[in-house]
């Protein structure tokens, strides 16, 4: 839909062909965060989080030996606007070479540099189009959970369905057409040129759909699609992604575009990083619920103790909480950084969390040592007051969690996001093998596997589509 958007506004004609019965995939079920950097002037906290280990997570970044001489590149450019942010009134460092240092960083240096740094330098510029077109987001940026750092947007409309419907308003008077419960089959070839696509609507009607200019896979990922996952992730990081993994991805999103892709001669390229979402419904998959983020809580496992930093990798909390009784464990959080919720309100959250008035009873709910939850709790709180890095190197604090009610949901690991697909250049063209680009067609989002290395950071997913739908959709209307 941003391809699309952008597309129409470069002066294209567009079709958008959508499989499920609403448009937007998983960014319309996402938290919606949006990563980027702003602005000095403009970023302040949007809830009372303090990120007090800025300076080592810096000076750790820049004192690495680089590995290449684009990494050196970005070290350099970093250390230079640090050191100018040291010399100011500041209140927090942020920029976009940074930001592309820490993805690429956070995704064990398997990204290309050159598309992460595309990505990040664009996203404050696509926030702003995005408020043009009517998206609201709260002041201030938060940290998502396995962001790594405070630099997330997030929209006042719930979730990702902010961005799905400032698209569908743009679109609703242009020369767009959205092909709902329409799936895509397989590309029609001119000799090496994509020149279309081959569908089914519906009803299994054939539908026959031909490019004047391009067409943009933008099909998603394969986290969902156990036999893919089984195939390209398991035996690396992740011994076990078979059926008994829940997931969270929505049921029509199984990896189609990447078969469609490959068929035309498509290059795949990082097939085996899979991501697993580290805090997720153990029943359902849902990512939501009242107590989602893990800036405002802390993690225990059913000895009631704290066994990882919450505001870590992904890829690293989730292997925590596997090693864990049971595979899984308790987000517990308080109304000090969560508001006091009605009883009466409790019915609208799901999973419905439990709630307690003190860390005794909350402690007997959840079936875990009440002296150990509550020490660990007092641990916690010393080191929030205190704003200190405590033994597991959190540095994200918001308020201790001292005044009741407080609350506690279940959390597990899930099959989320896969950081592998097509190979791209930084037009969003696919590439075939030999890396020359496939005429015709582009990629962008998850389906593509250039960007995110070994671990995407949360709030870089809706980054990376928005941005990179933007950009693409645009070349792709050339």
């Amino acid at each position: 839909m941003s391809a699309a958007v952008a597309a129409v506004e470069a002066g294209a004609s567009v079709i958008v062909v959508e499989k499920a019965d609403s448009t937007g995939g998983h960014t319309a079920i996402s938290g919606g965060a949006f990563n980027s950097s702003t602005p000095e002037e403009k970023t302040h906290y949007h809830f009372d989080e303090r990120q007090i280990g800025v300076e080592s997570l810096i000076t750790d970044a820049l004192s690495e030996t680089p590995v290449s001489a684009e990494h050196k590149a970005l070290q350099d450019e970093v250390r230079a606007e640090y050191e100018a942010y040291l010399q100011t009134d500041h209140t927090m460092f942020d920029s976009p070479a940074w930001h592309a240092l820490q993805t690429w960083n956070g995704g064990d240096k398997l990204g290309s540099i050159p598309h992460i740094r595309q990505m990040t330098e664009f996203s404050y510029d696509t926030v702003k189009w995005l408020e043009n077109m009517g998206v609201e987001f709260h002041d201030g940026v938060t940290s998502g959970p396995g962001a790594m750092y405070a630099r997330a947007h997030r929209p006042v409309r719930a979730r990702g369905s902010a961005y799905l419907l400032a698209f569908e308003n743009f679109l609703e008077d242009k020369d767009a057409t959205v092909l709902l419960e329409t799936t895509g089959k397989s590309l029609i070839m001119d000799g090496d040129r994509v020149v279309g696509v081959n569908a089914l609507g519906r009803n299994g009607n054939k539908v026959t759909l031909y490019a004047n200019k391009n067409v943009i896979l933008a099909t998603g990922g394969f986290a969902g699609n156990v036999e893919l996952r089984q195939q390209y992730g398991e035996g690396g990081q992740w011994s076990d992604l078979g059926p008994t993994l829940i997931t969270t991805n929505l049921t029509t999103i199984t990896g189609d575009g990447l078969f469609m892709a490959r068929d035309a001669g498509a290059s795949l390229v990082n097939m085996g990083q899979i991501q697993l979402a580290h805090i997720v419904d153990p029943v359902s998959g849902y990512t939501g619920g009242y107590l989602p983020r893990t800036t405002l809580s802390v993690f225990v496992n059913r000895e009631g103790q704290r066994f990882t930093r919450e505001d870590g990798r992904r890829d690293r909390m989730a292997a925590a909480i596997l090693e864990q009784t049971g595979g899984s464990i308790f987000v517990v959080s308080s109304s000090d950084v969560t508001g006091a919720i009605e009883k009466d309100e409790l019915p609208t959250f799901r999973p419905v969390p439990y709630v307690a008035d003190t860390l005794e009873a909350l402690a007997e709910m959840i079936g875990v040592p009440a002296r150990a939850l509550i020490e660990t709790v007092e641990n916690y709180n010393a080191h929030a007051l205190a704003q200190t890095p405590d033994e597991f190197g959190r540095v994200v604090y918001t308020a201790p969690l001292e005044n009741p009610p407080f609350y506690a949901q279940e959390r597990a690991p899930a099959a989320h996001h896969t950081m592998g697909g097509v190979n791209i250049n930084l037009e969003g063209q696919v590439l075939k093998a030999d890396g020359t680009p496939l005429e015709g067609l582009y990629a962008v989002g998850e389906i593509t596997g250039v960007i995110h290395g070994t671990n995407r950071l949360g709030g870089n997913a809706i980054l990376d589509v928005l941005v990179n739908g933007r950009i693409f959709g645009t070349n792709a209307a050339r």
